[in-house]
């Protein structure tokens, strides 16, 4: 500064003029020379300043007149404490020793955010998350500025002060879904004297993933199922089987999750069956399988079944629970069926039979078709058998017997056998329910002895005389041979099966008595 002082007079008439010096009331300087100069030198020009002398009561701040120069210079330390200070400049006027002149000298605080923890440091977050308390030391009020683009930090509370004081900044930080480790600054900063402090922000992810449950028991019904995870990973679903479908996903809480699965109804006629589904994160080697069992509480093992008019079947029931069930006929006029699932056939045609739980929660059925009893002359087979006697150098025929066999699938019950000798009837035999029972797969007999045919006798005359002359006649008689059996033989089985009644014809072959007739005579022969 300028000052324009009058020409100094003599001792005698000397008067101070500390008075009109240009001098501020206050003085004002930064806390250090980071951002100002901790001096100022004031400067007054014509004036006489060798009678002056400056005194601070501070030891942080010196003043310093230079007459020479006709210069006050102001000159304070820097503030490492934490609070403005001040400090008052006398100026006193030596040469008279009364005349003073004061001032005052103000030091700005040395602003400061400080973490009480250190400088710049980093705070570890888990993957869950939660909240950070960044502890403060800090004589200004100061902004929190979390790094841009960041939403997974936030700031709920704040508390700033002046005057070094301890604060607590808090931070919530959230649940770290992203499947890796994350970090981001958070700025703590006096916008007015550029005081700041910046911490790190570090959060882990550690991955985890576990299903409540590995194991599920569903109903024939079907429906839907649901297999929470638990886990803080994306996660994929593989079904194995097309009757089971996976269905959407519902977020139970932050760390678990409902994948629901859907079971079609199971209608085969088994006890139950089996799949896997697959829970699968590849990143980081998660795989869970989870066992669906699917059970039948009852049903008929049968799929379809033909029975005949009057025939009856019995249905196989698998009753898981031994529980108390009905039978039911679509069409009772077609077929019956009784409590122990004993379907008999009344008429030709289709029907269904179904079974059901008490409750009517379980059924099955099982579709039945009614026909019409079928000659079984196909599936009847039957072997001749015959004996040649030799009777006058003739074989002749002398036992037949007729085996059939049941190669059907329905016994029969035969009722009669019926020989018959070039059609007129030679032997019948009837049957009862025992003799003439004719299981699947068994064979029975039919034996006849046949009588042996001869020529007629013959009568020879032989005329003799006595010694007297008379002619005496003789008549003798001679048998006649037996001859060859050339009859044509046929024997009818009569059997009935499902309230029918059919017949099977057995012709005795010429052929096969040719050649047994050769046979017997040569082994006739031979003896």
């Amino acid at each position: 500064m300028l000052c324009i002082g009058s020409i100094s007079c003599s001792d005698d008439e000397y008067s101070t003029r500390i008075h009109e010096l240009l001098i501020k009331k206050e003085y004002t300087f930064e806390a250090d020379d980071e951002t100002s100069d901790l001096s100022v030198t004031v400067t007054f020009r014509n004036e006489d300043l060798s009678n002056y002398q400056a005194n601070s009561n501070a030891d942080w701040c010196t003043v310093t007149i230079d007459p020479v120069a006709s210069t006050m210079t102001i000159s304070v330390e820097e503030n490492n404490t934490f609070e403005e200070r001040k400090a008052t400049v006398t100026l006193l006027d030596i040469k008279d020793g009364v005349s003073s002149r004061s001032f005052t000298v103000t030091q700005k605080q040395n602003d400061v955010i400080r973490v009480v923890d250190g400088e710049g440091p980093t705070y570890q977050v888990g993957t869950d998350g939660g909240q950070v308390l960044i502890h403060l030391e800090s004589n200004v009020s100061y902004t929190v500025q979390i790094q841009q683009d960041v939403d997974w930090i936030t700031l709920p509370g704040i508390a700033g002060t002046r005057g070094l004081q301890q604060s607590q900044v808090i931070l919530d930080v959230a649940k770290n879904n992203t499947e890796k480790e994350r970090s981001a600054q958070v700025t703590i900063k006096n916008e007015a004297s550029g005081a700041m402090t910046i911490v790190l922000i570090s959060q882990a992810f550690k991955a985890y993933m576990t299903l409540i449950q590995k194991e599920f028991t569903v109903d024939e019904l079907g429906g839907n199922i649901n297999i929470y995870v638990q886990t803080n990973v994306s996660f994929d679903c593989y079904t194995e089987d097309s009757w089971v479908t996976k269905g959407s996903r519902d977020v139970i809480n932050d760390n678990t999750v409902g994948q629901k699965i859907s079971i079609a109804p199971f209608t085969e006629k088994k006890s139950k069956r089996t799949s896997s589904v697959s829970m699968q994160n590849v990143t980081h080697g998660f795989d869970y399988n989870v066992e669906i069992t699917q059970t039948r509480n009852i049903f008929i093992q049968e799929s379809n079944i033909n029975i005949l008019t009057g025939g009856s079947q019995k249905l196989t029931l698998y009753n898981a629970n031994s529980e108390a069930v009905l039978w039911k006929s679509n069409d009772e006029s077609v077929a019956t069926v009784d409590d122990e699932g004993v379907v008999t056939g009344v008429s030709v045609g289709s029907t269904m039979i179904t079974v059901a739980s008490s409750n009517g929660i379980h059924t099955d059925n099982v579709s039945v078709t009614v026909e019409k009893p079928a000659d079984l002359k196909d599936k009847i087979s039957n072997v001749w058998q015959d004996t040649f006697t030799p009777y006058d150098d003739v074989s002749v025929l002398t036992n037949l017997m007729n085996t059939i066999t049941n190669n059907s699938e329905y016994d029969l019950l035969v009722n009669r056998a019926t020989l018959y000798c070039d059609d007129v009837v030679m032997s019948n035999r009837e049957y009862n329910e025992s003799s003439g029972f004719l299981a699947v797969g068994k064979s029975l007999e039919f034996k006849m002895d046949i009588p042996v045919e001869k020529e007629e006798d013959t009568e020879v005359r032989d005329t003799t005389y006595a010694d007297d002359g008379t002619m005496v006649v003789e008549i003798k008689t001679i048998p006649g041979k037996a001859k060859e059996n050339t009859h044509q033989y046929l024997l009818v089985w009569e059997y009935t099966y499902s309230n029918e009644t059919f017949t099977y014809r057995c012709e005795y072959p010429k052929q096969k008595a040719a050649e047994s007739r050769k046979k017997y005579a040569r082994r006739n022969r031979r003896r």
